[in-house]
């Protein structure tokens, strides 16, 4: 598994109110299960989580880390585990309630290489949380040229058809010319109706299915290097799929549901959307949405793993993003469209640990990722759910709605002096936003919100003028505007103590401060607000 492109960059553009791309959203990861060698995740339309395990055994997680004894099901006697082989994608009939039909895509240990194999398996007759390793009826299988390069993903869409994902067969650079060779299966996306009695038939819709060129009538996609992981988003079958790259480029391709017009996405001529070999495509190329980049080439990433639009209803924010991962960075990336026909790529939860192998989905379409490397299952969560605050007003006063640990507030985007409380006396008109942070550091921010002062003599920012210097006697200070109401001054030595402080009357522009009982020395003169909070200030002397 390996690939990349140029980032799309994530930017939050809001005018008063207005927010032209999404928030982002920070994930969280719960630990759910400890699985070792954890491949692929899905669901048998219950409460139950299935996960395959790469040397061959499927394992049930039935709550958070409560994985059932014995094993679903072990069919490490007929698989090839070695590198990018073994058990590698799982999925269950769309009757699997009431027929007890699972298909398995694994490397069987019947060829030099290994040989790709597509079965159907049923669970046992009396326990569901078994499955009946002698129940085996091979759908397909396909021999492989190369260990590498193997594919993986098998998903049934919501028309209720197979996809599966098959890599290019290797080895480095498509040797054999196999991914714009539509005359085999390798480097593709097939699409097959399983039929009761274990073979399989061509949906009648199929790009392919009446061509008279030799194409394979299962391709539903092809020009791709490897598919190992993708996705079907339920709400309109859109085919997602993270192809792993060659040594530049990861890429994520994406394809309308019900376009059935056979599409190529590039590979070996292109590889994202940059010329690889030197060649003619077999028909038109179907661009990736994004790519990203190896470290060759400036990035990070290695093996993208192509993921799952998020349908559930436990996060909101998450709602119809595409989520995806790569197998040495570890992060977890968001894709959500711009409103231009173009995607803003978020990185949503950087993590710290390599390995991620495949993003998956419970019967209610909350997510979940396996960790290959690690040997664990985590469940993905909105870390920061919470709404942003309102701004609540009440005359001149602003009132954060949220109860937080901290608030910064902004006027026209600039900090608003001694802004670090709840409630704020707005005495400048103009743009207000909050920012809060909650007990987990989650941080939020407000809408804009305009708030013209009643404080008309506090309009503009005061700045104070403070002479002579040194004082001996009288201070004089001017301010350039008129004092807000419930304004003081104070004069702090140099230790930080308190040696004078007074009101200043309402509209002052001018104060005389006494300084004979003072020392000599320097001193800090503050104009402050009611709450304390610092209007102006300046540094002075009394020489005595």
């Amino acid at each position: 598994m390996k690939k990349g492109k140029h980032l799309l960059t994530a930017c939050i553009i809001v005018a008063h109110g207005t927010a032209v791309a999404q928030e982002p959203v920070e994930l969280e990861l719960v630990p759910w299960a400890q699985i070792s060698t954890a491949i692929d995740l899905t669901h048998a339309g219950d409460n139950r989580l299935f996960v395959p395990r790469q040397w061959g055994g499927i394992s049930i997680v039935h709550d958070s880390m409560v994985v059932g004894s014995p094993l679903f099901m072990d069919i490490t006697s007929r698989v090839l585990y070695s590198g990018e082989r073994g058990l590698l994608g799982m999925a269950f009939d769309p009757g699997y309630a009431s027929n007890g039909f699972f298909y398995l895509q694994y490397t069987s240990n019947t060829s030099t290489y290994g040989t790709t194999r597509i079965s159907r398996f049923s669970r046992d007759a009396v326990n569901p949380n078994i499955g009946d390793p002698n129940s085996e009826h091979v759908l397909l299988e396909l021999v492989q040229p190369d260990p590498i390069h193997q594919g993986g993903g098998l998903v049934f869409g919501p028309d209720g058809y197979l996809y599966c994902g098959l890599g290019d067969g290797g080895g480095a650079g498509d040797p054999n010319g196999t991914g714009q060779d539509p005359s085999n299966l390798f480097g593709t996306i097939i699409r097959i109706k399983p039929e009761p009695d274990s073979t399989y038939s061509i949906p009648p819709d199929n790009p392919f299915v009446d061509s008279l060129n030799g194409e394979r009538p299962e391709i539903w996609a092809y020009g791709l290097r490897n598919p190992f992981r993708f996705g079907i988003d339920p709400l309109n079958g859109d085919l997602w799929i993270g192809d792993v790259g060659q040594q530049l480029w990861e890429e994520i391709d994406r394809w309308p549901g019900g376009d059935n017009s056979g599409p190529n996405f590039g590979w070996s001529c292109y590889e994202g959307d940059s010329a690889f070999n030197a060649c003619v495509p077999a028909g038109p190329v179907q661009w990736p949405i994004v790519t990203q980049a190896h470290a060759i080439n400036g990035g990070s990433f290695c093996a993208i793993i192509g993921g799952e639009v998020y349908r559930g209803a436990l996060w909101p924010r998450m709602q119809g993003r595409f989520f995806y991962t790569d197998y040495c960075t570890g992060g977890i990336r968001t894709l959500t469209p711009d409103g231009n026909g173009g995607y803003v790529d978020q990185l949503a939860l950087p993590v710290p640990f390599p390995g991620m192998s495949s993003i998956g989905t419970d019967v209610n379409g909350e997510l979940f990722i396996t960790n290959l490397s690690q040997g664990r299952v985590y469940k993905i969560k909105d870390k920061c759910p919470m709404a942003p605050p309102a701004i609540l007003a009440d005359a001149n006063d602003l009132i954060a709605t949220s109860d937080a640990e901290a608030y910064a507030w902004f006027v026209d985007g600039e900090p608003f002096p001694g802004g670090d409380t709840q409630t704020i006396y707005a005495w400048l008109s103009g743009d207000y936003t909050v920012q809060v942070t909650y007990a987990n550091g989650c941080v939020k921010t407000s809408e804009p919100y305009f708030h013209l002062s009643t404080e008309v003599e506090a309009v503009e920012r005061i700045a104070m003028h403070a002479f002579p210097q040194p004082a001996s006697a009288q201070l004089q200070v001017v301010l350039t505007a008129g004092a807000p109401a419930r304004a003081s001054y104070r004069l702090l030595d140099l230790t930080g103590r308190v040696v004078k402080q007074e009101r200043v009357a309402r509209g002052a522009r001018q104060l005389s401060i006494d300084v004979r009982d003072l020392v000599s020395g320097g001193y800090l003169l503050e104009l402050l607000w009611a709450d304390g909070a610092r209007i102006a200030a300046q540094r002075i002397s009394v020489m005595r």
